[in-house]
Formats: structure tokens, sequence, C-alpha cells
């Protein structure tokens, strides 16, 4: 998906706008395999990022409406995935945890391996901290960290100088480098 261009997604955008079946269906064409790299990065299941990319295009189909051209309907799509990934993540962990105290009501998550439950803490912490950043600098994060764009790329994305978008992704390093050594700290005490 790095190779299409601003100008193909704002086409796309427009013939969104016109429910313009064709301009779907190129669409999803040109982005399906990007977009379920991306929620296979997350969900590391083919199928449930299958599952989730149905979900995502028929909720693009759904809003089409309300799409500005204007706005990078890449980092849309980017974001509804990443959403459906995480929500389907949660409710996979729940589904799991609730399995687990039906099947053994005495045992607890205590016997699950520490490292396993630490590493879906962190994990869930760095979502949330994630989640914390401003709109823009998460966006300039996840773009670079998870989707491996260049700054360049990012800001020609985003509508920004590249130098913005580093000052974006260092404050985000520098946010959840924070966040880690108090959750360190707290840990430890």
């Amino acid at each position: 998906m790095r190779s299409l261009t601003e100008e193909q997604f704002r086409a796309w955008s427009h013939g969104l706008l016109q429910s313009d079946a064709a301009s779907y269906a190129e669409l999803f064409d040109a982005t399906y395999d990007a977009l379920h790299r991306y929620s296979m990065f997350i969900t590391h299941d083919s199928i449930s990022a299958s599952d989730i990319l149905q979900d995502v295009y028929l909720k693009l189909w759904q809003v089409r409406e309300t799409i500005d051209p204007d706005r990078s309907l890449r980092a849309l799509m980017y974001q509804m995935v990443r959403n459906y990934s995480l929500n389907h993540e949660r409710q996979k962990k729940r589904h799991a945890a609730e399995a687990i105290e039906a099947d053994h009501p005495s045992v607890g998550f205590d016997s699950l391996s520490d490292e396993r439950l630490d590493a879906a803490i962190l994990q869930k912490k760095m979502q949330e901290w994630i989640e914390e950043m401003p709109h823009r600098r998460r966006e300039a994060f996840m773009l670079s960290r998870y989707e491996g764009l260049s700054h360049d790329e990012i800001a020609s994305l985003m509508d920004l100088a590249p130098k913005t978008v580093n000052n974006h992704i260092v404050l985000a390093l520098q946010h959840i480098r924070m966040k880690l050594e108090n959750y360190r700290n707290r840990e430890s005490e």
C-alpha cells in the first residue's frame, strides 16, 4: 500500500461519497493485503484478520457518505483495522479468562505462566499508553512502528512536515518510556 498515492485515496474517497461500487472494489483490491498484514500483526491469526477486514470494509461502506476527502482515507482505514483488531483481542482474552474460570473455578490466572501473563498485561498497558497520546501523535507513531512507513511517507500521508512527524514520534517514544519506567517502579515496590 506504500506505492499508492494520496491522490488515489482522495479519488476513492470521492467515489465512496458517490456510492460508486467500482471505486469501492478498486480500493478493496488495492488495500486488502496491507491491511490484512496489519491486522495479523495485532491478532497473530489470519482467519481473525480476514474476519476483521470483512467488518472494516462493511463499516467503511456503511459510513461512506460521511467520509471527508480532505482527510486521509488511508489513515482512517488503518485506524479502523487497528480498533477492530484490538477489540477482537480484548474479547478473545475475556473469553479465554471466562473459559478458564468456568473449567476450573478454583484456578485463577495464578496457574498461567507468569511470563505469558506479564506479556499480556504489558501489551495491554502499551495499548493504553498509546491511546493516551494525542490523535496525530498516535497516528504518526502507529504508522511508523506498526506499519513501517518512513517519516517522509508519514509526512505525506498526514500532510505534515517530516520534522513534525519526527517530533511526534520522539514525543511518543518518550511518553512510552516514561510510562514503562513508572510501571516498572510500581511493580518493584
